[in-house]
């Protein structure tokens, strides 16, 4: 029997779709913002620029990250909420760990392998094997030890794989998560509000405080010539700015698990709350809700979002469900992560090297690209590990948790799924 978070809470198709969503829409701002600025003609990008509110909502599509920081909290605090629920122990702390390793570990590595060897290689050339040996030794191993966020010297990953700070901030929350649950069970919006004020004091304070970090940071930077601003950029995508975003996904889950066997959902509940998150983040994004402080900017788009989740995982199967629940979102939600991991170095490597692709090709081309990279990733490398194929027999694997995962399934009356594995936020 495998344990994760499927075993646990059942199969919720629309999370897939969700996961299509994000990191499409982090695809797109990818793919808008960097071939802007290299000043490559793109007529789609062109097309974009006709129509102001498409074009706004792709240059936004770093939000996709906050919906992944979402989806996040919620399927990973699901099984303490179906544990407490049952009446049993809480899911055990080092499986906790070892599925989350083997769920992020295996991909992330050799993507670092393909970044490293290949791709930086490519785009810099010899200047690469000739850089400070120092610089690619450090971004080596705070890549690998998932603290490239912690200063400007890693934060982009050498100009070649920027979105990877996230995976930083995913590896400590899933640090801290066993640490903090209890308190989400016993008191989930207590502990919510603790997230939140959390969340606005870091994001403050890394606008305008921690001066002796900042100094410190300087100081270290002075041969690269490190801004205070820069700096701050970084302080700014520390774990504890996103914990509204984790907090919140946490107590959705919560929310979802007390609610879900209730007749009260309908289809067009969940329906007419989507529609609701859409309009907020609209007006969100497009600066007709007032956000008080440029430090607190994401919040607003991240309770958008989070009404999103809750009307995709919480309403009856109206429109959004099957939308979400089947079909190419859902099916881009299960290589999400490999789509992530590996979308924005083969979008600079195909920048640098496929220019004699132009027009309206250029995007389809990018596109089958990175989806036949992502799938070869998920079906050779993420699938693998997550069916358990290097670990131990599966008879040895089930037999300590297989009354207490029956225990839970009977519980909250899901039968367990057959699908692909854990859902990865």
């Amino acid at each position: 029997m495998r344990e994760g978070v499927r075993t646990e809470i059942g199969t919720i198709p629309a999370i897939d779709g969700l996961r299509g969503v994000a990191v499409l829409w982090v695809v797109a701002f990818h793919y808008v913002v960097v071939r802007s600025l290299a000043g490559i003609r793109d007529p789609w990008i062109e097309a974009l620029a006709r129509a102001p509110l498409v074009d706004t909502l792709a240059r936004s599509g770093y939000l996709g990250v906050d919906l992944f920081f979402l989806i996040s909290g919620f399927l990973l605090a699901a099984p303490w909420f179906v544990h407490a629920r049952a009446g049993i122990a809480p899911p055990s702390v080092p499986r906790f760990y070892a599925r989350r390793v083997r769920r992020i570990v295996p991909a992330y590595y050799l993507q670092l392998v393909f970044l490293f060897a290949l791709v930086l290689p490519l785009l810099h050339g010899r200047k690469y094997w000739r850089s400070d040996v120092y610089v690619d030794l450090w971004n080596a191993a705070a890549h690998a030890l998932f603290l490239q966020n912690s200063s400007p010297l890693t934060s982009g990953s050498l100009g070649a794989n920027g979105a990877l700070w996230t995976l930083a901030v995913e590896a400590q929350f899933y640090l801290v998560l066993p640490l903090v649950m209890p308190c989400f069970v016993r008191a989930p919006w207590r502990s919510l509000a603790a997230a939140f004020g959390l969340a606005l004091a870091w994001q403050w304070a890394a606008a305008h405080d921690l001066r002796p970090w900042v100094a410190a940071e300087l100081a270290w930077g002075a041969h690269w010539g490190w801004s205070e601003a820069t700096v701050r950029e970084v302080l700014a995508i520390q774990l504890p700015a996103f914990a509204g975003h984790l907090g919140l996904g946490i107590a959705l889950a919560g929310a979802w698990m007390r609610r879900r066997d209730s007749q009260r959902a309908t289809a067009s509940a969940g329906d007419g709350l989507a529609l609701l998150a859409l309009a907020v983040l609209a007006l969100a994004i497009t600066g007709h809700i007032p956000i008080p402080g440029a430090e607190h900017g994401r919040m607003v788009p991240m309770l958008a979002l989070a009404m999103l989740l809750r009307a995709a995982v919480g309403g009856k199967r109206g429109v959004l469900q099957r939308i979400l629940g089947a079909g190419p979102l859902a099916v881009t939600g299960r290589w999400s992560y490999s789509m992530y991991l590996y979308h924005l170095p083969l979008l600079l490597a195909w920048d640098a090297y496929a220019r004699g692709v132009r027009g309206w090709l250029a995007l389809p081309a990018y596109l089958a690209a990175a989806f036949a990279v992502a799938w070869i990733s998920w079906r050779y490398v993420e699938r693998p590990f997550l069916e358990g194929r290097f670990a131990a027999s599966p008879s040895r694997r089930a037999a300590p948790t297989a009354i207490a995962t029956e225990a839970v399934v009977r519980a909250s009356r899901v039968p367990s799924s057959k699908g692909e594995g854990e859902l990865l936020p």
